[in-house]
């Protein structure tokens, strides 16, 4: 198989890079001299911010490039890496020509060069069955589970197109910490009343939906025009609703867990949340997500240096680890996969 010259780790300041990277989030737009295109790079090793600028009075060529782009799969990059407000990012000019001849052929291309992915898919679908088959109450439990069965992507698909937990898995991985910081909230709160069964369904299928919002392309995933149309609510309200027309669920609990589903955007959406379970749902939903924005932009971040994150939209600073002593990492035994091992189940 043909293997990659330069990953997105190895990128630095100034280098000019020539080689194979997936593209994801192509968006065409207009600047002061014309179109240009901002998508993200990926490879096994990481992401990476891209502008495609192309070449002064020849914008057309941009425009051309946008149509052939194909979201997940390998393209030529011929482009410089600089830093930009503290960022890492790629730009490319003459090499758009290379981007107008369409994706790279994949056959002889090894997918562990290019699968992007730090979700242990294996171990957060295990999680997530696991706390499906905590809840006690027998028609709700097997509402759970019987979506879970159904909608297999969901332990794949991605969680958004960008920003949080935007990689293979992303969902599953996403989903689950949701439940931990739902339960964690509920049973760390004092004198609050609570029914863990019915927050835990919440939590579990919050993002459902999203199931059938992404289709496998390439390396990657592609956004479905139904995630733009709909959203992912509404389709995981059809989901759910199906699956408690073949199970034996009490209505109540129905009505509770569409509510949390429906209102788990809280205050930004409508309905917003009524009960304690739903506002649990919500605020562990922004949690994940948060966290993960601000990490991601501080690991972009240099040790002792601020700036605005393009993920979480907000200042981000990175203090320098203390004298003496490591950054703080993982025990090896814990750590995350890169997304190099366990592809056989996809390829």
């Amino acid at each position: 198989m043909e293997k990659k010259k330069n990953t997105i780790q190895s990128v630095g300041d100034r280098d000019l890079i020539d080689d194979l990277f997936v593209i994801s989030n192509a968006e065409i737009r207009e600047g002061k001299r014309g179109q240009y295109i901002t998508c993200t790079l990926s490879d096994a090793t990481g992401t990476m911010a891209c502008k495609i600028w192309g070449v002064n009075g020849l914008n057309g060529q941009v425009a051309e490039a946008y149509h052939a782009i194909r979201e997940g799969m390998a393209h030529r990059i011929a482009g410089q890496a600089s830093v930009y407000n503290g960022e890492l990012q790629m730009s490319v000019n003459e090499g758009v020509d290379h981007l107008i001849g369409g994706p790279a052929d994949h056959a002889p291309l090894d997918a562990n060069d290019f699968v992007f992915s730090p979700a242990d898919c294996t171990k957060n679908r295990a999680g997530l069955l696991r706390m499906a088959a905590g809840i006690t109450r027998p028609g709700l439990r097997e509402l759970v589970e019987r979506v879970f069965a159904s909608h297999d992507a969901f332990f794949f698909v991605p969680a958004a197109r960008a920003k949080h937990h935007a990689y293979r898995g992303g969902l599953a991985e996403h989903t689950l910490e949701v439940v931990r910081y739902t339960e964690a909230f509920l049973t760390g709160a004092e004198g609050i009343s609570a029914d863990r069964d019915v927050a835990v369904a919440g939590a579990l299928l919050h993002d459902v939906g999203k199931a059938v919002c992404f289709a496998e392309q390439g390396f990657s995933y592609s956004q479905l025009p139904i995630y733009s149309l709909l959203g992912h609510i509404s389709p995981g309200i059809s989901i759910i609703e199906q699956a408690a027309a073949e199970t034996d669920v009490d209505g109540q609990d129905l009505s509770h867990l569409l509510h949390i589903v429906q209102t788990h955007h809280g205050p930004y959406g409508d309905p917003k949340p009524h009960t304690v379970e739903a506002w649990a749902v919500h605020q562990a939903d922004n949690t994940s997500a948060i966290l993960h924005e601000v990490a991601s932009d501080v690991e972009d971040t240099g040790p002792g240096e601020s700036r605005f994150g393009a993920r979480s939209k907000a200042p981000v600073y990175r203090y320098p680890a203390p004298a003496g002593t490591a950054e703080c990492q993982l025990p090896a035994s814990e750590a995350k996969p890169t997304g190099r091992s366990d592809l056989s189940q996809w390829y």
